[in-house]
C-alpha cells in the first residue's frame, strides 16, 4: 500500500512540474431549465480553494436577437480553467460528481484569447457565440488563428471589446460546439462596436490575406449558430466563517481619502463597503496617480490610505520618511493571484522539461540569481531602512554551475544562464523576496520585459519577455523567473517546486499552495498608511482598515476575482500593526 501511494505522489510531482497547456470545462445550463442554486457556490469553493483557476459564469441567458425565431442557448453558462490537463482530471474524478443532475459538461480548449485589464465585468455585456464546426479541429484552429482571432484583435484594439475566448469542445467534428465569450465594457462600448463592425471587416480583407481568405470559404467551415446574453453573475464569497466580523469601534462622520491604486476595481468597492457601516462617510476614491503616486499622497497630506498595486520601493518610502522620520506602516491586504494577468501573480520559476531538476530552494535562488554584496537593508522598529552587513555575502557562496544544484554528467560544469523580467514591479519583489533588498544580480542575468514595455521596432521585439522562454524551450542550461501567464504557452518548460528559506519541503507552485500561502514566491497586495511607531493611527484610516480586514473587506476582495482573501493568522497579524 505504502508503495503504491509513493508511485501516485511521485507521477503527481512531476504532472505538475512540467508545465502544459491549461484545460477548460465549459459547464451550461440549458435554456428554459433553472439554474441549480449549489452551482455558484460550487465554483466559488473551488476557485477559493485554488483548484481552479479561474471560473466566469453568465446566468440569465436570452436571445441576441430576440425578435427573430433564435433561442437563448443557455440559462446558464460557466468556463473553469484549471492550470494542467492533469488538475483537470482530479477535478473530473473527485469533484465534478457534486454537481446537479442535467448539466451539460465538456472539456474544451481554448484557441484563442486576449483580454484588457483593469475592467469591471459587473458593468460588461457578454454574448457567447455557438458554432458547429464542420471540419476537423486541427483546420478549424487554423481558421480561427487567420480569420477570428484578427477580427477579435481589432475589436479589442477599439478598447471596447475587453475579452474574447474561443473554446472549442472536445468530441468528434460535428459533435462538438465552437464558443466564443466576448465581453464589451459596457452598453455604450457595445453599441459603439456595432457601428464599426463594417469598417473593421473591411480593413482586415485588405490587409490580412488569411482573413480574407477565409471569409471566402468560412460557411464550409462551420455552421453559424446565433448569440446568448449572459448577465455577469459575481460568485459568493467563500466561508471566510474564521476570519473577524466587522463591528465599527469609531462612528467615522466626513472624508476618508484612498489615493494609489485601484487594485482591479477592488478599493472601490470597499469603499462601498466601508460606506454602508458609514452613512455619514465620505470615502473619497482617486486612482489618477496610480501606486507611483499613492506614498506621495500621504506624505502631502492629502490622503489617508495609500493602496498600492506593487511593493513599495525604498526611494517611494525615502521622500514619507524625510516628512515624518520614519517609515510609511505596510499592511497586507489580500494574497496575489495564481497566474491572472493584474493579479499580482507568483512568480515561477522555470527551466527546460529535459533538466533533470524539478525543485529548488529559496536560498539557492539567491545564490543563483543574486551576487555577492556587502550587506543588505533592514526596516528597523519600523521607523528606517538602514544598512546592515547581517545580509553580507561572499562570491564563493554564489551558485553559477549547474553541478552546484547537484546536476551531475553533461549538466555538471555547464553555466547556469538565468533571465526574467526588469520592470520596477518585478525587480523590487524579487530583490525584497531573495536579496534584502539588495540590487546586485547575478551578472549573466538576461533582462526582458512585457510586450507593452518594449520599443515597435525589432531591437524592441529582441527584449519582450516571451523572447527568454522561447529561448530556453531549446536551452537546457537557463532558468529563469517568470510570469505563468506567459509560461503556460511553452509545453518545452518545467516549473519547479520552491522549498521556504530555513528548510522544509519544496512546494509545488499550484492554486491551492498560492491561495494558502506556502509557495514561498508569493506577493501580497499592500495598503500603506501614516502610523508613527508607538503612537495612533488617525481614526479615519484605522476605521477603513479595520473593514479591509475584516470578514466583509475579504469578502470583497474575493468576489474582485483577482486576489485570494488572506487566511487567519495572517490577517490577525496584520492586525496587530493598526494598534
Amino acid at each position: 500500500m505504502k508503495t503504491k501511494l509513493l508511485i501516485t505522489l511521485v507521477s503527481l510531482i512531476f504532472a505538475t512540474a512540467v508545465w502544459a497547456v491549461p484545460a477548460n470545462v465549459v459547464i451550461r445550463v440549458p435554456a428554459g431549465q433553472p439554474m441549480p442554486a449549489e452551482v455558484a457556490s460550487l465554483l466559488a469553493q473551488w476557485r477559493q480553494s485554488g483548484q481552479v483557476a479561474n471560473a466566469l459564469l453568465l446566468t440569465q441567458g436570452r436571445a441576441e436577437n430576440p425578435g427573430s425565431d433564435h433561442k437563448a442557448q443557455f440559462e446558464t453558462f460557466a468556463v473553469l480553467e484549471f492550470p494542467s490537463e492533469n488538475s483537470a482530471e482530479i477535478w473530473q474524478k473527485e469533484s465534478a460528481p457534486a454537481l446537479p443532475a442535467g448539466l451539460i459538461v465538456r472539456r474544451a480548449d481554448a484557441l484563442v484569447h486576449n483580454e484588457l485589464s483593469p475592467r469591471d465585468s459587473n458593468h460588461s455585456i457578454f454574448v457567447v457565440n455557438t458554432y458547429t464546426p464542420l471540419v476537423a479541429r486541427d483546420r478549424y484552429n487554423e481558421f480561427v488563428q487567420g480569420y477570428i482571432k484578427p477580427l477579435y484583435e481589432a475589436m479589442r484594439a477599439t478598447k471596447h471589446l475587453v475579452r474574447y475566448t474561443m473554446y472549442h469542445e472536445r468530441g468528434e467534428t460535428g459533435q462538438v460546439n465552437a464558443l466564443s465569450v466576448l465581453e464589451y465594457r459596457d452598453s455604450v462600448a457595445f453599441a459603439a462596436i456595432g457601428t464599426m463592425k463594417t469598417g473593421i471587416r473591411a480593413k482586415l480583407t485588405a490587409s490580412v490575406p488569411t482573413y480574407a481568405a477565409f471569409d471566402k470559404i468560412k460557411d464550409t467551415l462551420r455552421t453559424d449558430g446565433f448569440g446568448t446574453y449572459g448577465s455577469y453573475t459575481e460568485l459568493p464569497p467563500p466561508d471566510l466563517s474564521d476570519l473577524p466580523p466587522y463591528k465599527p469601534e469609531t462612528i467615522i462622520v466626513g472624508g476618508v481619502r484612498v489615493v494609489g491604486s485601484e487594485l482591479k476595481n477592488a478599493v472601490q468597492y470597499l469603499a462601498d463597503g466601508f460606506a454602508k457601516f458609514h452613512p455619514d462617510a465620505r470615502v473619497v476614491v482617486s486612482h489618477i496617480p496610480s501606486s507611483e503616486g499613492g506614498i506621495a499622497g500621504l506624505y502631502c497630506g492629502i490622503s489617508d490610505v495609500a493602496p498600492m498595486g506593487d511593493d513599495a520601493k525604498i526611494t517611494d518610502q525615502m521622500p514619507f520618511y524625510n516628512a515624518y522620520g520614519y517609515m510609511p506602516t505596510e499592511i497586507s491586504v489580500a494574497t496575489g493571484g495564481y497566474e491572472k494577468r493584474g493579479s499580482l501573480f507568483a512568480w515561477a520559476i522555470v527551466v527546460n522539461k529535459d533538466n533533470p531538476l524539478n525543485e529548488i530552494s529559496m536560498d539557492q535562488l539567491e545564490r543563483a540569481f543574486g551576487s555577492e554584496r556587502s550587506g543588505g537593508w533592514e526596516l528597523v522598529n519600523n521607523e528606517n531602512f538602514l544598512y546592515t552587513a547581517k545580509y553580507a555575502r561572499s562570491a564563493d557562496t554564489n551558485i553559477r554551475k549547474w553541478g552546484q544544484l547537484g546536476l551531475t554528467g553533461e549538466f555538471a560544469d555547464k553555466e547556469i544562464q538565468t533571465f526574467g523580467y526588469i520592470a520596477p514591479g518585478f525587480e523590487i519583489s524579487v530583490q525584497r523576496s531573495l536579496f534584502h533588498w539588495s540590487d546586485k544580480w547575478n551578472g549573466n542575468f538576461m533582462e526582458y520585459v512585457e510586450t507593452k514595455q518594449v520599443t515597435s521596432d525589432a531591437d524592441g521585439a529582441k527584449v519582450d519577455s516571451v523572447r527568454p522562454l522561447e529561448a530556453l524551450s531549446k536551452d537546457k542550461f537557463a532558468i529563469g523567473i517568470a510570469a505563468l501567464m506567459h509560461v503556460k504557452d511553452y509545453p518545452n518548460l518545467k516549473v519547479l517546486a520552491v522549498s521556504p528559506r530555513g528548510g522544509g519541503a519544496a512546494v509545488a507552485f499550484t492554486p491551492d499552495n498560492v491561495a494558502n500561502r506556502t509557495y514561498p514566491l508569493i506577493r501580497d497586495a499592500y495598503f500603506y498608511v501614516n502610523k508613527p511607531p508607538g503612537g495612533k493611527l488617525d481614526p479615519r484610516a484605522r476605521e477603513f482598515m479595520r473593514f479591509v480586514l475584516s470578514r466583509e473587506g475579504q469578502e470583497i476582495i474575493a468576489k474582485v476575482g483577482y486576489y485570494y482573501p488572506l487566511k487567519a493568522a495572517y490577517l490577525k497579524e496584520q492586525l496587530k500593526k493598526l494598534d
